[in-house]
């Protein structure tokens, strides 16, 4: 009898456990589930990490860039400025050389003029001389003729 009432003690132990079973079974394979999920949480939680310093990594190079761009714009700008005035210089420079080839000019085409006025009067001058010459030859042959 003892052995009847140990089986049907475990007969009423596994019927009466059998759903405590099922729902730790449940419970389990919950859990089990809830580690996946957490495991792969991780893993996307370190891809994100990753990714994020990636990024991080890629702003920094952005940055180092702008900053060399900004440093080159700036050397542009002191290059450039250092045209004009170089530039505004020898444009001056030009300009006094014009002024004074202005004023050359001015002053050989008086001297050029004068010169023509002159020339035109010495012309005259020497018409007159060739024609007293022409007359003066004239009353010496006159005279020699006599």
């Amino acid at each position: 009898m003892s052995h009847e009432l140990v089986e049907l003690l475990r007969s009423v132990l596994k019927e009466e456990l059998q759903p405590i079973h099922e729902r730790l079974d449940r419970l389990e394979a919950g859990q089990q589930r809830l580690e996946e999920r957490q495991q792969r949480l991780e893993e996307r939680q370190q891809r994100l990490e990753e990714r994020q310093q990636r990024l991080e990594e890629r702003q920094q190079r952005l940055e180092e860039r702008q900053q060399r761009l900004e440093e080159q714009q700036q050397r542009l700008e002191e290059k450039l400025d250092h045209f004009i005035i170089e530039t505004r210089s020898h444009f001056k420079k030009i300009e006094d050389e014009l002024a004074d080839h202005r004023r050359m000019f001015e002053i050989l085409s008086h001297d050029w003029r004068n010169a023509n006025i002159a020339i035109e009067y010495l012309n005259h001058k020497i018409g007159q001389h060739d024609l007293e010459i022409y007359q003066l030859k004239k009353r010496l042959e006159l005279q020699e003729t006599k």
